[in-house]
Order: C-alpha cells, then structure tokens, then sequence
C-alpha cells in the first residue's frame, strides 16, 4: 500500500481523529521521514538517542548487532508498525529494510512529552506499544520453551494473523525475508527451518510456492503443531 504521506498514515493509523490541530502540529514538527533502499539500514542522525519509528510502508527487520560479526533479528516489522531503537548497550541495535522502506522517526523523549499533552493520543500509542510489548513477551516464550517443530508453527502463526490474506478457507504469506532470517529470528539453523517447512508441507498443513509464497491450507493443525510438544501424529 502506497503512502504518500508518512505523517499523515502515522496519525491514520494511531491517533484519535478529534485530536487538537495544536497536538497534530507538535508530534508533526518532530517527526522525520526517511525511504529506506531493500537491504539499506536506516540512518537516523544522533545514534545515541533513543528513537520512535512508525514504518509506514515496507517490511523491516530489527536487529541486535553483537560483535564484529554476529547478529540476532529481534523482530520483524510491517507497515503500521510502532518500533523503539534504543542506544546501544550490550547489542547496537539497527532498522534493516527487507523491502523498500518509508518511515516517520521521532526523537523519543519529545514525543513522548507531546504525546501526553494529550490524553487521547497517550492511550492511543500505549495501546500500540502494549501490542508490541505481548509480540516480544510471546517470542520469549517460543524461544525458551518451545521445540524447533512448534517454533516454526508459531512463526507462520503470527505471519498470518500479520499478514495474511484469507482466500477461502486459506491463507497465503508473500514473506518478505529469506530462510535464513527466519531461521536466525527464531535460534534454529536454515537447514532446521527447511525441514520443518517440508514436514509440514507433506503432512498437508501447508503448501509452498517459490521461495517466499506460502499458503497455509490447516489452520487448526498448524495450530496443535505449535502449542503441542511435538509436531508429529
């Protein structure tokens, strides 16, 4: 979907509609856009602040760079999206762009300052950083608790309810990152992530096309197959 204004797509899709001219011109006069090329990261001027990003088209991943070399994917984010870079700590953290990006960063302690100079518009982004919040709380529990089988499960679940588009009975996944990233988010290896793919296709619960298009033609199963200890019957 084509936004042709950031800021206006951000206050769409967050804000309360009856929000004062003055609040919209605030959180407005902080806010930067910034398109980001596939396979780009995103530069925001002053790394050593923490920063509010609302990805307002593409698909994005946001890492934890450790090292020299290493790298963990933390999250994958979609457009509408609501995502904080904090400075670096133990890990610097980076917006990588998956597809071509365009986004509305904010210089954090600002915006939450204009954020709660409205009442509306403070409940609103609580509400959005909540979501974000439960997706990282969830992830921690797949990550620590779960199997290899229920973890990619999991990770087509959550795809579909972010996603998805129902065609009937099924829904197809366009994803727009490699196996290789979906097998770093999730701690497995790429040729872990290809197996339980093709499990789960030959048990009939999926069905792939190409690389990235995935049609999930059992819901309920892949469900079982990602609460359940084991993915086998």
């Amino acid at each position: 979907m084509s936004q042709a204004d950031p800021f206006k797509h951000f206050a769409r899709a967050l804000l309360p509609p009856d929000l004062q001219v003055s609040s919209l011109a605030r959180l407005q006069s902080l806010g930067r856009s910034h398109d980001v090329e596939q396979g780009e990261m995103a530069e925001l001027n002053g790394q050593g602040h923490r920063w509010v990003v609302f990805l307002s088209t593409g698909a994005a991943k946001l890492v934890a760079h450790v090292g020299v070399d290493r790298e963990q994917i933390v999250c994958f984010a979609f457009e509408g999206d609501l995502l904080v870079l904090s400075p670096a700590s133990h890990a610097h953290y980076a917006l990588h762009a998956l597809t071509r990006c365009c986004l509305v960063a904010f210089p954090a302690e600002e915006f939450m300052q204009a954020a709660t100079e409205s009442g509306e518009a403070a409940c609103a982004i609580f509400n959005r950083s909540l979501l974000a919040l439960d997706r990282a709380r969830e992830k921690s529990v797949v990550l620590g608790r779960k199997t290899a089988p229920e973890r990619m499960a999991s990770f087509l679940l959550s795809m579909a309810d972010r996603i998805g588009e129902p065609q009937g009975d099924i829904i197809s996944l366009n994803l727009p990152m490699s196996r290789r990233e979906i097998a770093d988010s999730l701690g497995l290896t790429i040729e872990t992530v290809s197996r339980q793919l093709t499990e789960l296709r030959n048990r009939g619960i999926i069905r792939t096309q190409g690389r990235s298009e995935i049609l999930i033609l059992d819901t309920v199963r892949l469900r079982d197959c990602a609460a359940l200890v084991s993915c086998i019957t």
